[in-house]
Order: C-alpha cells, then structure tokens, then sequence
C-alpha cells in the first residue's frame, strides 16, 4: 500500500503502474500516478496531446472468486477553456490515446470484458 494511500477503497495502485510501463514501452510521455479520493490519476502525451488517464476499481470479491471485480478508466483529453467553451476539441472514438488503451487491455489475457462506454 503506498504510503500515501488516502482511501482504503480506492483501488488501482497497481492496475496504474502497470498501465503506465505499457504506456512507455510504447513511447507515450507519461508523468507519475498519483492518487486521488476516487481513484488514481496519470498524466499521459500522445502526439502533442495531453490526457489525464482515471483509474478506479470495484471489488466483487468472493471466496469462490477471489480477485474479482470491475476497474474503470477514464480517458479524459485535456482541453483549453476556450475549446470547452465552443466545444472544440472533444474526445472521439477514433482517439489515438483512446485506442492505445483500449488495444492494451484487450491484449493482457487477464483482462477481459474490456467495453467502450459512449462518449460525452
């Protein structure tokens, strides 16, 4: 547990790290996780672009199923107040960042279920 742990529900230390070296392998700039009452944070560039990646579980743990339960990323692109304002900018299903994670995940065997929720 990291020694800055703020809420003991908050999963996704290790999920994060992991993401994160994936994410370097590939040569996307990334910064270090850090957490925050939900979940974990991490910062990430792709092609000019920053994004902050969210990442929180749910455990659904059984004695029959230990391990089990459901994460969460968020894929969320940082945009200017200007971009928000006229709606310039927004992140779409064609996404570079969007589908590097989503390719990351569908390839770890351990993983599965791996959806796109619909895009705001």
């Amino acid at each position: 547990m990291s020694e800055n742990f703020i809420n003991p529900c908050c999963f996704g230390e290790d999920l994060v790290a992991w993401l994160r070296q994936e994410l370097v392998e590939r040569q996307v700039q990334t910064r270090e996780s850090y957490q925050e009452d939900w979940g974990w944070e991490l910062p990430a560039t792709i092609d000019g672009q920053s994004y902050y990646l969210c990442v929180s579980g749910n455990a659904e743990e059984t004695s029959a199923k230990p391990d089990e339960g459901e994460w969460g990323i968020i894929v969320e692109k940082k945009r200017s107040m200007f971009q928000r304002i006229t709606g310039k900018g927004k992140i779409t299903r064609d996404d570079g960042m969007l589908g590097l994670v989503s390719k990351i995940l569908e390839g770890e065997p351990m993983i599965r279920g791996v959806h796109l929720e619909e895009l705001r």
